[in-house]
């Protein structure tokens, strides 16, 4: 297949939002629609551009990029990486990225960040071939200080629960991928923390407080812990990362009264690994929602048969955080650049199986409402 890599022209940018509107799901086009944006903000004062692929005169790939001075170094950022759906896996992505970081580096950027979408996507597999690590929270406390935070304004990282910053700079420890028990430790805490806001708001007694991560931790381990030994048993290498947007978003939830369990997932490790609806690993992602069902079964029967205050209180949150955690994992949400999230996965693998689970969930639900 042959295409052409150039800087988009002034009069093609309706063109390339509706690139976006033919390939990407209403929730990641407004996310990608206001990076694009922002690059085109930045256009005139040479800190700022968005390249296209072309192929037959039509355009097969986009990519933005913006500059920002952090302690006087210009660094770069590249974002809303996306190629038509029709020719995926082309090399298009490919050539955006190293057209992208040709355009960065003569801008004398040596730094430079990028975000992708899901851990072991197309988009991060794309960057970690091209020299690009991923760039977690400790480290980016470590470089900015609280100040990280302008980092994900700037890119919009509070609404992209899932991506995750990556970067690419001289002398960066190729070795900076957190081990698996501090992310699952993270997800814990800050599932907890958001519990306990709620807690304090409502005056539970400070006694509550540990038994409440108790049932956190258990509510989660079992829920991503069993999805990694499926994968297990089917030869494969799986991996949790907790999402430290999704975490934070989830505080501010808490504060109002609300609850987001978007804290993070379990992900096939496997580098180029990528989703087919019709594998057998399907089951992988249905395993997770069925454990955290049966656990909300359990707990809601405790609830009722318990007649010890602190026993209701705590089966109570096992229960609604169990059921939120199926909720959340059953929704058929399509993701950016084509990869999507469970309950998107276990409806293309087997309908009944996603039909089931979703009716044993609102059986569950009406039963609650009667009780």
């Amino acid at each position: 297949m042959q295409f052409l890599v150039r800087e988009m022209l002034i009069d093609e940018k309706d063109a390339v939002k509706k690139f976006f509107a033919r390939n990407l799901g209403i929730v990641n086009r407004i996310v990608f629609e206001l990076s694009f944006e922002e690059a085109q903000k930045s256009v005139k004062n040479q800190k700022g551009g968005t390249l296209i692929a072309e192929h037959n005169n039509e355009i097969v790939g986009t990519v933005s990029m913006k500059i920002q001075h952090i302690k006087g170094e210009p660094t770069g950022y590249i974002d809303a990486l996306a190629t038509d759906k029709k020719y995926r896996r082309k090399g298009i992505a490919t050539s955006l990225v190293e057209n992208s970081i040709s355009w960065l580096e003569k801008k004398g950027c040596r730094i430079i960040y990028a975000t992708a979408d899901r851990y072991n996507s197309s988009s991060w597999n794309t960057f970690i071939h091209k020299s690009f690590s991923v760039y977690e929270i400790p480290w980016q406390l470590k470089d900015y200080g609280l100040s990280f935070l302008r980092l994900w304004f700037q890119e919009f990282h509070f609404l992209g629960f899932g991506t995750f910053f990556l970067k690419k700079g001289p002398q960066l420890n190729k070795n900076t991928e957190s081990r698996e028990i501090w992310h699952l430790t993270g997800a814990i805490l800050g599932v907890s923390i958001a519990w306990w806001i709620q807690a304090l708001i409502g005056g539970a007694p400070l006694l509550l407080f540990p038994l409440y991560f108790v049932v956190i931790a258990l509510s989660i381990l079992s829920h991503e812990l069993s999805q990694r030994l499926v994968c297990r048993k089917l030869g494969l290498k799986a991996t949790f990362k907790a999402w430290g947007s999704g975490i934070l978003v989830n505080w501010v939830f808490a504060i109002i009264g609300g609850f987001f369990p978007a804290y993070g997932s379990t992900y096939i490790k496997q580098i180029d690994w990528y989703y087919k609806k019709k594998d057998k690993t399907g089951i992988t992602f249905a395993v997770g929602p069925l454990i955290s069902l049966l656990f909300a079964m359990f707990f809601f029967s405790l609830y009722i048969l318990s007649r010890e205050v602190l026993l209701i209180s705590l089966a109570r949150t096992g229960y609604v955080l169990n059921l939120l955690i199926v909720i959340f994992n059953l929704i058929p949400l399509q993701a950016a650049g084509g990869f999507v999230w469970d309950g998107k996965k276990i409806l293309n693998w087997n309908r009944n199986v996603w039909l089931f689970l979703c009716v044993a969930t609102i059986i569950l639900i009406i039963i609650d409402i009667m009780f």
